[in-house]
C-alpha cells in the first residue's frame, strides 16, 4: 500500500516567504506473517490451553487468521484441536507447582518451543475490610485488604487482578488495573497484610481477586504489555512493537505457566 504524506519547508531566511509543497508516495512492503502464540499452564482443572493464529500486517485490515492443523503437545502431552485456533488437551488436565513445563508446536514445516517453571504462589490467608472516611477522590466507604504469607526465596513474581460481582448482569467484572508486584517488597517468611490501593466498597459488596504466580519471562512480557496497552496519548505513547517472548523458532507471543489463588469476599 501507499502512505501520502506532505513535507513543508520552512523558510530559510528572513526575506523568504515562500513555501513549497510535495506530495511523496512511499511503498511499505508487507512482512511476512509470523505464528502468534497464546498459552497456558495453570493450577485451575481444564484452564490450560494453547491458541495459535497468525499475525497481520500493521498497516492492513485483514483479520487475524486462526490455525487449527498444528501438532502442538505440552511435556509430550497432545493438546487437540477444537477449532478458532484453540487446542486443549483430555478433560481433567491440572498443572503442577514447581514442574518445568515444556511446549512445542509444529506448523507448516517449522518447530516452535518454550519452557517454563510453574511457579507456587504464596499463600493468600484471609481477607478484611476497614471503614474510611473520604479522602480525595475517593467517597467514604470500605478498604479492602488481603493477609498473605511469602515463604518462597526472593525474588519471584505475582499477577495480581481484582474485579465485582456486578448484581445487575449476575457476572463477575474484572478491573482493567494490570498489577504487578514482586516479594522483594513484600515481607518473606512472616505474615503480613496489603490493603488494595484507590479502592472504596459499600456494604453488601462483593469482591474477588485473582492471584497468579509468573516466572520472570512472563513478568517482563506483562510489562511490556502493559506499556503498549496503556492508552497513553501523543508523544507518550509507546511506539508499536514486538512484544518479549520466551518461545523460540520464530513465533510471537507468550508461554505462561500459572499457580492460580482466587479469593472472594462480601463487604459487610
Amino acid at each position: 500500500m501507499s502512505i501520502k504524506s506532505f513535507l513543508y519547508t520552512a523558510p530559510l531566511f528572513l526575506f523568504t516567504l515562500v513555501s513549497c509543497k510535495e506530495t511523496i508516495d512511499i511503498d511499505i512492503p508487507g512482512a511476512e506473517p509470523l505464528l502468534v502464540v497464546e498459552s497456558e499452564i495453570t493450577t485451575e482443572t481444564d484452564s490450560s490451553f494453547v491458541k495459535l493464529s497468525l499475525s497481520s500486517d500493521y498497516f492492513g485490515d485483514a483479520k487475524y487468521q486462526s490455525i487449527n492443523s498444528a501438532d502442538v503437545q505440552v511435556n509430550s502431552i497432545p493438546f487437540f484441536s477444537l477449532g478458532n485456533g484453540l487446542y486443549k488437551p483430555a478433560p481433567g488436565f491440572v498443572g503442577k507447582r514447581d514442574s518445568l513445563y515444556t511446549l512445542q508446536i509444529k506448523y507448516n514445516g517449522k518447530t516452535y518451543s518454550a519452557k517454563a517453571v510453574l511457579e507456587p504462589m504464596f499463600r493468600v490467608d484471609s481477607i478484611f475490610q476497614t471503614f474510611k472516611p473520604k479522602e480525595g477522590f475517593l467517597e467514604e466507604g470500605y478498604s479492602v485488604s488481603y493477609v498473605g504469607f511469602d515463604e518462597r526465596k526472593p525474588v519471584k513474581y505475582t499477577y495480581f487482578q481484582s474485579g465485582i460481582f456486578d448484581k445487575v448482569s449476575q457476572m463477575d467484572t474484572l478491573q482493567n488495573d494490570l498489577v504487578l508486584f514482586d516479594n522483594s517488597v513484600t515481607p518473606v517468611g512472616r505474615t503480613y497484610s496489603f490493603e488494595l490501593p484507590f479502592t472504596r466498597f459499600k456494604s453488601g459488596d462483593e469482591f474477588f481477586c485473582i492471584f497468579r504466580s509468573v516466572d520472570k519471562a512472563m513478568y517482563d512480557f506483562l510489562i511490556a504489555f502493559g506499556t503498549q496497552t496503556s492508552g497513553a496519548p501523543g508523544p507518550f505513547q509507546a511506539p508499536p512493537a514486538n512484544l518479549p517472548t520466551n518461545i523460540t523458532g520464530g513465533a510471537v507471543g507468550y508461554f505462561a505457566t500459572y499457580d492460580v489463588v482466587r479469593v472472594r469476599y462480601q463487604v459487610k
